[in-house]
């Protein structure tokens, strides 16, 4: 028996009571249908076998989720390995693909960032046209700390420092993390103690990757008084510090943030600049990722610099996080920047399905709708006669249907069909902004 294996023989499995006790928080309802990713390593594998038990007398359905981001060789093995896994359990199982991830290998850059972002759009593209709203994720203490760690030596503040959240929202999927209290000794203990393998990802011995080497310098930090049970305590305390500023910026926006339905958002100057700086800075940033449907917030930087600007003069309208940023008296207009649109963001959708398009409209397609249609940046096609309502500077921006004979409307505006299609295309598209009531957190590094 090697040391790693008498070390985790002696850390104790975690409990189908404890796990319980775990899971409470989130107030899951009783027969919903929830799904887990996992990735065949001892974490995901161990959460999948604790979630199965925890949802059986509940009447939960329960779907795991594994992603071949095409980046290994065996990685299709490893997904069928997990499906065959999953099949022994009966627990159902999808497989899905990140296929640009091919084109990834041997690029000379690390394409995890690339491949993290890939996951969580293929899961919850999944959950959406599933009808699924929870999705649990394997992360535990370790990670946490690991986090932790990374983020202190990059300067992070309360935010950054506060870590992973045991729960957050992604283009309206709830993301669990029920584990973060959990060592992974103690989830190989589990997966140990139920007969279960697991996979070992090659990857975590890789150590040119920044967490894998934090990872293996947790031993020395150890040694002089910094374990994980204090780097986690303190990671609480940044958890309850941000906590209590997201419910600062919360009431903020409530009264100085007016929403329409096209995306556009209107701040009252004089309120922001009011606020405690902390404040007024993520009520920024939180207004700027709505707008820009983006899931993190913008560089500090380049927040602070327009901030600043806002706030003492002299000020120039701007750009920032894919949105334009335009003084209109004593009011604020912040909308999205229609030349910040990719290219990639051009979405299909078939009858009897909808989808999130660029992070901000939720487009909806009728099952008796005639064709499937292809939702694009309207550009210069949304003119003022096609969406009075809309601010100038936010008309580009609008989500553009298109069908085989081209342009179709303007998703939030029926009445711009085009001529040819009224009647056949009558009340079968409906779009709705994606307004996220969100606050997110001032950190240039993604969660996990």
């Amino acid at each position: 028996m090697t040391q790693s294996d008498r070390a985790e023989a002696a850390v104790a499995r975690l409990t189908d009571s404890a796990f319980a006790a775990a899971m409470a928080p989130f107030a899951i309802s009783d027969h919903a249908h929830i799904a887990v990713a996992v990735s065949g390593g001892p974490d995901s594998i161990a959460l999948l076998r604790l979630l199965q038990v925890w949802a059986v007398p509940r009447g939960i359905r329960l779907t795991a989720l594994t992603v071949d981001h095409r980046l290994r060789a065996a990685a299709a093995d490893e997904v069928r390995q997990v499906a065959q896994w999953c099949a022994d359990l009966g627990i159902a199982h999808a497989a899905l693909r990140w296929d640009e991830g091919a084109a990834l290998i041997g690029v000379g850059r690390s394409p995890q960032a690339e491949a993290r972002d890939a996951r969580y759009r293929l899961m919850g593209a999944w959950c959406r046209a599933e009808g699924v709203a929870v999705l649990c994720l394997a992360h535990h203490a370790d990670d946490q700390v690991e986090t932790f760690l990374m983020r202190l030596a990059r300067g992070s503040g309360v935010d950054g420092l506060a870590a992973m959240l045991p729960e957050t929202t992604r283009h309206g999927v709830r993301l669990l993390r029920p584990l973060l209290q959990v060592s992974k000794d103690a989830l190989r203990a589990t997966c140990t103690a139920l007969g279960q393998a697991w996979i070992e990802d090659p990857s975590n011995q890789n150590t040119a990757a920044t967490r894998v080497r934090f990872r293996q310098a947790r031993a020395l930090l150890a040694a002089e008084g910094l374990d994980d049970t204090r780097l986690l305590r303190t990671v609480s305390h940044m958890q309850r510090a941000r906590e209590a500023l997201r419910r600062a910026v919360e009431a903020l926006l409530l009264r100085i943030c007016h929403w329409d339905d096209y995306g556009v958002a209107r701040i009252e100057l004089a309120g922001l600049v009011q606020a405690a700086d902390d404040v007024g800075l993520r009520a920024l940033a939180s207004v700027l990722c709505t707008a820009s449907g983006a899931v993190y917030a913008p560089r500090f930087e380049r927040l602070e610099r327009v901030y600043r600007a806002l706030r003492n003069g002299p000020w120039r309208d701007a750009t920032l996080h894919g949105c334009g940023i335009f003084r209109v008296g004593g009011d604020i207009l912040i909308c999205r920047e229609t030349a910040a649109i990719v290219a990639e963001t051009e979405t299909e959708i078939v009858p009897g399905t909808e989808a999130v398009w660029d992070g901000r409209f939720e487009i909806a397609l009728s099952p008796a709708a005639p064709t499937p249609v292809r939702i694009v940046a309207a550009g210069d096609w949304a003119t003022a006669a096609r969406a009075p309502q809309v601010a100038r500077a936010a008309r580009g921006s609008l989500p553009l249907v298109i069908d085989g004979a081209g342009p179709l409307c303007l998703a939030p505006f029926p009445d711009s069909l085009r001529e040819d299609a009224k009647g056949a295309w009558d009340h079968k598209i409906v779009c709705r902004f994606h307004a996220a009531s969100h606050v997110v957190e001032l950190q240039p590094f993604p969660e996990m």
